[in-house]
Formats: structure tokens, sequence, C-alpha cells
């Protein structure tokens, strides 16, 4: 019976394997529905370790099949990488570029001083992806010998979705080496538990199922198997240890060049090692750390080779003076901390709260842990602190903060030390349950009422739920601010004397800084533009030049610079009769312009001494009323700004 379990297992498989391949057809989701039912009803019959991250992994791969598109994102130029590595054998990518609609973005368009086309994208993720690519060219070739058509490119669905499903399988792998590491150290509940908040709760689930060809579930898998391996052989003392972990930190590398700090924690445990030696051991120990370390240096240098090669091929260099994005890409000494945990602009911490229990959990694991949590923090806080300190901290179109992907199972040993602590605390305070209990509920009833004494909810009506729970939500958010923002929304509101919840929709907003700025504009009468307006702002207009907002008297703006610079302000006023107005930067004096009779356009210069990095204050100071239609700021040698509403009537 077991064999024919099995026997039965694997044929599903197939099928399933070919549907989620091929894609929509042989009945879409509904075809596919019923046949992972029967894998679930073999997999509960059969004797299976972890048995629950098996079948949690079927209606993730359900969800899977839904997805439509793949190559969103940066995932088009990694199947680049990979195309050409599994087609041409070479990395001269402007065929691929050309074939997924990449080749006219400036920074592709001229080529390299060694004639190809560039990328600032590692090559780590083609080579974990070329097994999958090689089962996507075997089901293509079946289809075409089987007399059905097949896209025989390399650009096909078979191709794609089998390159998405390997990133949805390393995923997987992921979890389960958590769940396995993390079993060495706490109970196996916990471990579970936290394996599957890390699969759920995170923003690993989003690129699994989502943006598969991307390198996230990847680079999260080779963190898990680096981490797995060095908790396996501790203390390094063995020459095949050195060789093996030297080989995954420089695949790692190879997939997101930043995890080269996972390299430390073996370091770290031979430093050790030398220190705890006896004086009389202590030579042999040298000779032997010594060792360990060319080997584990050698090896890492082996398994990064592949990236050095690319960019040699690309650039002309072994290695990079800078990163592929630019030199400015990195900025040390200047990290945006608070921004990148905190921001609603994909802050890790704001859209991922299930990990602030995993670095909060290092507080407990320190204490009862030391030898574990000591070497671990040190990758924890270099990382964060590098992830901080990018160019464009938010990570571009991100879905929480990928860039942390391989601190996820870093992560897991605090939150595992969170669950610990929780079940100790209740172990000896049991009340605590219903205690916390009560709380949530006193937190939802109390901005219940607070919303219904203010008018936001109906006195005597009907009222959907959506907005009931955003009546509560906006309440508890003027009051208190975002809870996955705390303390950040209430150091900028103690700052800045606003509301907590102006720090959502303010931090993380740019008149300049990288993509998807403001572009040097700021529009009042635009209900987009109102969070950045505070004091005598009154009603808007409509002119017939666009809108407008009336200024009753003394009217701030709030602007974000990631530097402070020489910038020209202009501004498209209209008043009854000449009204000067009075500028101030950041509480300075910098100037006075005049508005009206009529609508016109003031200038004024403000000096970069008068500005400062983040979030900056603009005070406007009429002496009567007038309407303001747009600020604009120009800088020298910047991008132009938009037009802004300063044409027209």
């Amino acid at each position: 019976m077991r064999r024919a379990l099995w026997i039965a297992l694997a044929a599903l498989g197939l099928d399933v394997l070919f549907i989620l391949c091929a894609g929509a057809p042989r009945g879409g989701a509904g075809g596919l529905a019923p046949r992972l039912l029967l894998v679930a009803v073999v997999l509960a019959a059969l004797p299976l370790r972890r048995r629950v991250l098996w079948l949690l992994l079927l209606p993730a791969l359900l969800q899977f099949h839904s997805v439509s598109f793949r190559l969103s994102g940066d995932g088009a130029s990694y199947y680049a990488q990979l195309r050409s590595l599994a087609r041409d054998r070479d990395i001269d990518l402007a065929n691929e570029y050309e074939a997924l609609g990449l080749l006219d973005r400036p920074e592709l368009r001229v080529p390299t001083r060694t004639g190809l086309r560039r990328t600032v994208f590692s090559v780590g993720p083609a080579l974990l992806s070329l097994p999958f690519f090689a089962l996507g060219e075997v089901l293509a070739r079946l289809q075409s010998l089987l007399g059905r058509p097949a896209d025989l490119s390399g650009y096909g669905p078979l191709h794609v979705n089998a390159v998405a499903l390997g990133g949805l399988l390393y995923g997987f792998a992921a979890v389960w080496l958590v769940e396995s590491t993390l079993a060495r150290h706490f109970a196996a509940r916990t471990a579970r538990l936290v394996a599957l908040l890390l699969w759920g709760a995170t923003f690993l689930h989003w690129y699994m199922v989502h943006q598969g060809a991307m390198s996230h579930t990847q680079s999260a898998f080779m963190a898990a198997a680096f981490l797995w391996r060095w908790d396996r052989g501790r203390p390094l003392a063995r020459a095949r240890d050195a060789l093996v972990l030297g080989l995954l930190g420089g695949v790692a590398m190879c997939v997101r060049w930043q995890n080269a700090a996972l390299l430390v924690l073996p370091v770290l445990d031979l430093l050790a090692a030398l220190w705890r030696a006896r004086d009389q051991e202590r030579r042999v120990a040298a000779l032997r750390c010594a060792g360990c370390l060319a080997l584990l240096g050698a090896t890492a240098l082996l398994g990064a080779l592949p990236q050095m090669l690319v960019w040699r091929a690309l650039f002309g260099e072994w290695l990079l003076g800078a990163p592929p994005q630019g030199a400015d890409f990195v900025r040390l000494g200047r990290p945006f901390l608070l921004e990148t945990l905190f921001s609603s602009r994909h802050g890790l911490l704001s859209w991922t709260p299930v990990l602030g229990a995993g670095f909060l959990g290092f507080i407990p694991l320190f204490r009862r842990r030391p030898r574990l949590a000591g070497p671990l923090l040190v990758p924890l806080l270099a990382l964060t602190y590098l992830n901080a300190s990018s160019g464009d901290w938010w990570a571009g179109g991100s879905f929480s903060n990928r860039r942390f992907d391989s601190l996820l199972p870093i992560l897991a040993f605090g939150m595992a030390a969170a669950v610990e602590a929780v079940r100790r605390a209740l172990r000896h305070r049991p009340l605590l349950a219903p205690a916390a209990l009560a709380a949530l509920l006193m937190a939802w009833n109390v901005p219940l009422a607070a919303a219904r004494a203010r008018g936001s909810l109906p006195q005597d009506d009907t009222v959907s739920f959506d907005d009931l729970v955003g009546g509560v939500a906006q309440t508890a958010s003027d009051a208190v601010g975002s809870p996955s923002t705390w303390p950040a929304s209430w150091l900028f509101a103690w700052q800045h004397g606003l509301p907590p919840s102006r720090f959502d929709l303010l931090v993380g907003r740019y008149l300049f800084y990288r993509q998807n700025n403001q572009r040097g504009c700021v529009e009042p009468g635009e209900v987009a533009y109102a969070p950045q307006l505070a004091g005598a702002w009154a009603a808007r207009e409509e002119t017939p030049g666009g809108s407008a907002r009336v200024l009753l008297g003394e009217g701030r703006v709030y602007l974000g610079l990631d530097l402070p610079q020489d910038l020209v302000l202009s501004v498209r006023v209209a008043a009854d009769a000449a009204t000067p107005v009075a500028v101030t930067a950041n509480g300075q004096p910098v100037g006075r312009i005049v508005a009206g009779p009529g609508w016109t356009a003031a200038h004024l210069r403000i000096p970069a001494r008068a500005w400062r990095r983040n979030l900056n204050v603009l005070v406007l100071q009429p002496e009567r009323p007038l309407r303001v239609r747009a600020l604009r700021f120009d800088r020298d040698g910047g991008e132009p700004s938009a037009p802004c509403g300063m044409e027209g009537a």
C-alpha cells in the first residue's frame, strides 16, 4: 500500500508539474484544484516528516497558478541573464533585452567599454535557475514531439513558469531548512510555528507566489542553507566544514553580494576558539584557525567566481570598486534607519510587523543562549545598517523591504526566542492572555466610540464593515499612529508637532530623490499633496489654470530632501492686490515674495544652508489671504522640475 501511494503521488506530481508550467490550459485553476486535493489525501496517508509544510505547499501552488505575469519588475533582468547563459552560452544580453522590451531603457541603450549591454543584477539567480529552465526546455520539446504547439524560443510559458516555480520551491526549501535549524535549539512546536510565520506572515510569501523569477527566495534559501550548515558544524574545526561553508557563502554572494556578511559567522567562531585555547594549545589552535580561514576564503572566492567572470566580461574588471548601480548607491555615512524600518514606503516593520519579534527576540535569545545570539547579531546589525544606507532604501517597487531576504533565517531565531519568552510568561502569569484579549477589545471599542462621537460613523443607519474598520483605524491613527510604526511615528510627532498619522504620508516622500519623486513640485490644490500642508490652509478652489488652495495666514509646507542644496522657489499665486509674503525655511527667514494683483509667478532663491536632510518645513506668511496654485523647486544640474501649474491664468 505504501509503495502504491508513492507511485500515485509521483504520477499526480508530474501531472501537477505540467499544469503549473503550462499555465492556464487543462482546466485552469479549476483543473488544478482537484488534483491538489488528491495530492493532499495521499500526503496525509504517507508517513512524512513536516507534513504540515507539505500540505501548506498545495494552496500556495494553487495561488501560484493564478498569477498571469511572471517577469514583472527586476524579474525580466534576471531572466535575461538566465536565457543568455542557457541558450547563447554567453553574457551578451542585447538580444534578450530586445525580446523582453528592455533595450530602450536609457541605462541599457549604450554598451559598456567591452561592447556588451550592462546589468546591475547578480548572476547567482540565473545559475540557481538553470535546472528549472532545463525542465521548461524538456517539457517544451516533449510538447512539440507530441504534435502540440510549443514555444521553443526560451521566452515561452513553459520556460518562464518553470523558472518561477523554481523560485517558489527555493522559498519552500528555505522554510524547511529554517525549521530544521531552529529545532536544534527550540521545541519542535516553536520551530514549526516560526517557520509557518516566516512563510505566511513575511514578504517571502509574495516572492514565492507572485515574483518567483526574482532573487529573493533564492537569497533566503542560500542564507538558510549557510546557517543550517554553520549551526551543525560548530565549532568550526574541520577542513571539510570550512570548505562547504566557503562555497555556500560564495554562491550566496553571487545571488546577492551583501550576503558576504554571513561569512563573519565561521570567522567569529574560529577567533572565539583561538581565544578560549589554553596557552600550551594556542599555537596548534592558531595554525588550525589560519588553515580554516585560508580554506574558507579560498572556497568563498571560488563560489563567487561566476559573478567575477560576469563583471570581467561586462565591465572589464574582476572586482568593482562600487556597486553596479553607481558609486553613490550605498551611503554608509548617511543611513535612513527609521525610514527603512518604519516608513509606509515599504518599511520592513511597517509592512511586516511580525519581524519586529525577530529583532526584539534577540534580547531573551542573548540572555539564554549568548554563544548563539552573539555571532548572529553581527550580520543582523551589519546588513540592517547596509540596507538602510542603500540609495533607494525603500527597495523600489518592493513588497515590504525585500532586501532583508537573507536576514529572514537570522530573524527566525529572534522570533523563536520571542515565542519561547511569551510561553514562559503565560506559564507563570496565565492571566496575561485574557488581559491581552481585553486590551485588544478596548483598542477596538474606544476608537469606535471616538469615531462615532466625531461623526465619522452614522448615528442611526447601516454601515459597511470596511467603513466601520476604516473609521476605527483612522481615529486610532490620528491619536497614536499606526502601531507598526511605533516608536518612529511618536518621535516624528514630537519633533514636528504633527499627528503621528502624518508619519505614514510624509516620511519617504522626496522632492527629487531617486525614482517616483515629486519632480520638485507641490500643488496645494490637489488632494495628493494635502498631507504636506499644515497651518492656515483653507478650502480648495477650481481656477481656469487648475486647482488652488486659499491661504488665510501662516501656512506650512513639508518637503523631503536627500541633501541640502541651493534651490529656486517659484510660486504661482493670486491676490486682489499686491501682497507681500514672508518666506521661512526651517525657522530661518529666507526672503519675501510679492503676490498679485491677479495671478502672478514669484521667484526666490533659497540657499543650501537653510535646508536640512530629510523633512523640511517651508512657511509662507502672507499679509492678507491669497490663493496658491503651485510651488516649484528647481536645482542646478538636477532633473527638470515638472510644469507644476505655473502656466495659465
